[in-house]
């Protein structure tokens, strides 16, 4: 039975990137000296998500990297914007530019879903940067069928809001069901989820107005997704969860055949938010992925 409470806060970080202030949480232990020099690891969050759904993860990893997660714009305690400052290309240089004030790197990606596309995009674009690549439950075809239905439902959605803490969270569901995230995990998520609006009430930390970027009559960038794999020459870590929803087996083997260094494992008692879920073996497979010991 795993305790599913944080292991440590982590430290809160803020960077200015094109007129934006970015949040990022440093789960390096700063009661170990050595830990600011240890090699930097970037943890990136999927769709709608944010920074604090690295929380169990983050911490595991801070024996053998610096990790730091980052909300990206529109998501969590950084910057809301105007809809036509959202994008795919803009994701991008935001996560380059944070980066690159915090350490010249190599880094070490990992991404979760959505956050896996653009960790993926990265390690393809900028090989001497990212030394390393980790894609936690990254769907192989983003633009396919099912995934589109979902995004086609989810740009209807209003930015709501509730009139207390209380009762936003008990609105917050995670996506997609059915899932295994433990009840005190989902507690600890959904009261990060939410701020105050200012009127006495709280909405999503997740700005809703990226959807009408996301539905701009505009050439979808992830449309060639799968086949860009094969430009990933960075080593790279294929993680599944053994019950996702998000990525078939098949889909998952097939994932790590195109990316010329790549393996692949799957998380037992894992459905798409693995991370969250089984925190210790996602971990574990990090680390001996990178050929360090295995935390204790």
């Amino acid at each position: 039975m795993h305790d599913h409470r944080p292991p440590r806060a982590g430290r809160d970080l803020r960077l200015a990137v094109d007129g934006l202030s970015l949040h990022a949480i440093d789960y390096g232990d700063e009661r170990r000296p050595e830990s600011a020099a240890l090699p930097p690891l970037l943890l990136l969050h999927g769709g709608m998500a944010h920074a604090r759904w690295f929380d169990w993860l983050g911490p595991l990893l801070a024996s053998a990297y610096r990790p730091i997660a980052l909300d990206r714009r529109g998501h969590g305690d950084s910057d809301w914007t105007e809809p036509e400052r959202y994008g795919w290309e803009r994701d991008l240089a935001d996560v380059a530019a944070v980066c690159g004030a915090l350490d010249p790197g190599p880094w070490t990606v990992v991404g979760h879903s959505q956050g896996g596309l653009i960790a993926a995009a990265l390690a393809a674009r900028r090989p001497g940067w990212v030394g390393a690549l980790v894609l936690l439950d990254v769907p192989l075809h983003p633009t396919g069928p099912r995934l589109r239905r979902t995004g086609e439902a989810l740009r209807k959605v209003p930015q709501l809001r509730w009139p207390s803490l209380e009762d936003a969270a008990r609105s917050f569901r995670p996506f997609p069901t059915p899932h295994r995230i433990p009840e005190d995990a989902l507690r600890h998520l959904a009261r990060a989820s939410f701020k105050p609006t200012g009127d006495g009430g709280y909405t999503s930390k997740f700005h809703w107005k990226i959807f009408q970027r996301n539905g701009a009559r505009e050439a979808n960038p992830l449309a060639r997704f799968a086949d860009e794999l094969r430009d990933i020459a960075v080593p790279t870590l294929c993680l599944r969860g053994a019950e996702s929803s998000i990525l078939t087996p098949e889909e998952h083997a097939e994932m790590a055949r195109r990316i010329p260094s790549a393996r692949a494992v799957e998380i037992s008692r894992a459905t798409h938010n693995v991370h969250v879920e089984e925190p210790e073996s996602v971990a574990r497979e990090i680390l001996e992925f990178a050929g360090l010991m295995p935390f204790a």
